[in-house]
């Protein structure tokens, strides 16, 4: 089952044309440009052997099956630049996985054995069930993919994650006070994994020196490029953005379109001396919105569509 045929939203067409405004500046003034993307069938058959290879669960209820495209995707367009095969298929089989997760709460599936995950894996022992189980194996295998300081990053990164799904739990039903805006920021930066995706996005062979600097940006710009935030409901960061700090939608978009375009010429400017790094930042962001493009999960053609593709 694909992950494009999973149930989706839809987005109400009055506030397309703003939308599709805003993405079209922000594109325009990061240099970017909306193209079709499509999901490499012959990659997806190799990912979902390596996946049944490793014994991860590809049915059942335990099925990562129906993600398989957003790893695919992420995978073959953000991280195509990878020089190494194994790392694109690590980030390809990671993104299946902790998306697999992250959705646990929306599907309403028992949330126990998330509680305990870190618990299980500072203490090396088997996970309450196989999805957890595939991501800790994942986390243990980036030693063979990345220096220490990175692997302990990313790790550090990934329970967060963990920890936020269960925060997210305790306060699914929680408003967000006006008189608290960081708030969002804060669980936000727990929830989005966002730094293992950036630090992914660069080489083993590249010393950290020369990107470390780019980091908050980063951050900013692989979380505010989300498609999600503009999905049309209420409970999504742009709608939780613009009740927090008592402005509209469209103002929030706004403003997370600005501060997105910002990050990404600081990042620019700060990555400029180091011709690797530079490069390599400007094939990630190009294929992260080709990522997008080739899902539906995240209604790009929807929102895009009567604009010609370049």
């Amino acid at each position: 089952m694909s992950t494009n045929r999973l149930p989706t939203s839809t987005l109400d067409g009055g506030v397309l044309p703003s939308i599709r405004q805003a993405i079209a500046n922000f594109l325009r003034r990061c240099g970017l440009q909306y193209t079709d993307a499509t999901i490499d069938e012959a990659y997806h058959s190799e990912c979902c052997q390596e996946a049944i290879n490793r014994g991860f669960p590809m049915d059942g209820k335990y099925s990562i099956c129906a993600y398989m495209d957003i790893g695919v995707a992420m995978a073959a367009y953000s991280y195509a630049h990878l020089p190494d095969p194994a790392a694109r298929m690590w980030m390809c089989l990671f993104t299946v996985v902790s998306t697999r997760i992250d959705d646990m709460m929306v599907r309403g599936e028992d949330m126990v054995h998330v509680y305990h995950f870190n618990k299980q894996f500072v203490n090396c022992q088997p996970q309450g069930d196989p999805i957890l189980n595939a991501l800790d194996a994942l986390l243990r295998e980036i030693t063979c993919l990345h220096s220490p300081l990175v692997l302990n990053l990313i790790t550090v990164s990934t329970l967060n994650f963990m920890t936020s799904n269960c925060l997210d739990n305790e306060t699914k039903d929680m408003q967000i006070s006006p008189q608290t805006p960081l708030y969002l920021e804060y669980s936000r930066l727990l929830s989005g994994l966002v730094d293992g995706y950036v630090l992914f996005i660069f080489p083993s062979m590249l010393p950290i020196r020369e990107y470390i600097q780019s980091m908050p940006d980063l951050r900013i710009v692989i979380n505010h490029t989300k498609q999600e935030e503009i999905e049309g409901d209420t409970t999504n960061y742009l709608s939780l953005m613009a009740a927090s700090h008592s402005i509209t939608k469209q103002d929030a978009l706004d403003e997370l379109m600005e501060k997105t375009v910002q990050a990404h010429h600081n990042i620019l400017e700060c990555l400029r001396p180091h011709t690797k790094a530079y490069n390599t930042y400007v094939s990630f962001l190009d294929g992260y919105v080709k990522f997008h493009a080739a899902l539906r999960r995240y209604k790009m053609d929807e929102i895009m569509g009567e604009m010609p593709s370049s």
